[in-house]
């Protein structure tokens, strides 16, 4: 019996209908095998990134954390922040039930990292850092080369007890920068152990310079806008990786023992008083970001108190460190 019309076109549609399907899933092929290629020939950073977005994306709807990075995005970068300083011990911690793995752990710390880069796109890359070498525990910091200052007795003690007096509130006698306050906080612990403030600024906010140390109460000409206008400083007094250079490049107060991701190793070589800066990966180099004082120490860690979140005696193992963020080193002498 032959077909009808409307049968004939009925089965030429479930045949093109057929054709199409396994095209399709031919296609589908091709572009799984295409994707395999190029992470092969990428080091899978998209893939791992996509990992800790999923990782983040998540813990953030389990705790109803609801931030879009174009509309809160000054809420979206302090979240941000906060997962490299470890302020999500639930996300980042030991017992977390996002993170299961050493591998995960770093998906996370690598996407919270580059959403933070176009924060600190103006940073300084600083690639010029050492890794800690085993036998630095043994430095005999009086071979270093004085000839270009004169030391201070720096009393650790003071500047610790200056940590604990402010580090939840800022003192009306400096300026306060805020979210990013900690440097100027470290430096404020740095006068109170007895260095002194060297230099002045040309009557308008901050001076870019790594050779001058101080902050002044202003009264501005007309023309010096921005924030903190009544306030002149130093670079050095206020940016992470310019206090750096100032105490252990400009002049001996201080040595950079080097970065390190091993705890163990700070634990080791860092004593009250000291310096953690925090450095984290910026496109294919590396920024410092984040200054931090050593006040406390036990057999099991170091703890750190900071501007910022405001954080008093932060055990360091909750700052984790990996591929794309390490800890920096400074020993005073």
């Amino acid at each position: 019996m032959p077909l009808g019309y409307s049968q004939s076109l009925h089965i030429i549609k479930r045949i093109f209908q057929y054709i199409f399907w396994k095209m399709r899933i031919v296609l589908a092929y091709v572009m799984i095998f295409v994707s395999l290629l190029a992470n092969a020939d990428s080091s899978q950073r998209v893939d791992h990134n996509l990992v800790g977005r999923d990782i983040v994306e998540t813990f953030m709807l389990s705790k109803g954390i609801s931030l879009d990075e174009q509309i809160d995005n000054k809420r979206y970068v302090t979240f941000m922040r906060g997962i490299l300083l470890g302020e999500y011990p639930e996300l980042t911690g030991p017992h977390s039930v996002y993170v299961k793995s050493q591998a995960e752990l770093n998906a996370v710390i690598k996407y919270a990292s580059e959403a933070l880069n176009p924060v600190y796109q103006h940073y300084p890359i600083n690639n010029s850092i050492p890794e800690v070498q085993p036998d630095q525990s043994r430095l005999n910091l009086d071979s270093i080369n004085q000839s270009n200052t004169t030391l201070v007795n720096y009393d650790r003690n003071a500047a610790i007890d200056y940590a604990y007096a402010w580090w939840d509130k800022r003192n009306p006698n400096y300026p306060d920068f805020g979210d990013n306050d900690c440097t100027n906080f470290i430096s404020q612990a740095m006068i109170a152990g007895g260095f002194s403030q060297v230099g002045s600024g040309d009557g308008c906010r901050d001076e870019a310079t790594r050779t001058e140390f101080y902050v002044n109460a202003n009264t501005p000409p007309w023309w010096c806008m921005g924030s903190n206008r009544h306030w002149e400083w130093s670079t050095s007094w206020s940016v992470v990786d310019t206090f750096r250079a100032y105490f252990a490049d400009e002049n001996n107060f201080a040595i950079v023992l080097g970065w390190t991701t091993d705890r163990t190793v700070a634990k080791n070589l860092l004593s009250r008083g000291d310096i953690i800066q925090l450095q984290k990966r910026q496109g294919e180099g590396w920024i410092i970001y984040h200054n931090m004082l050593v006040t406390k120490e036990d057999s099991k860690d170091l703890y750190l108190t900071y501007h910022a979140f405001n954080r008093k005696d932060k055990p360091l193992n909750q700052i984790k460190a990996g591929e794309d963020q390490r800890y920096v080193l400074v020993r005073f002498q």
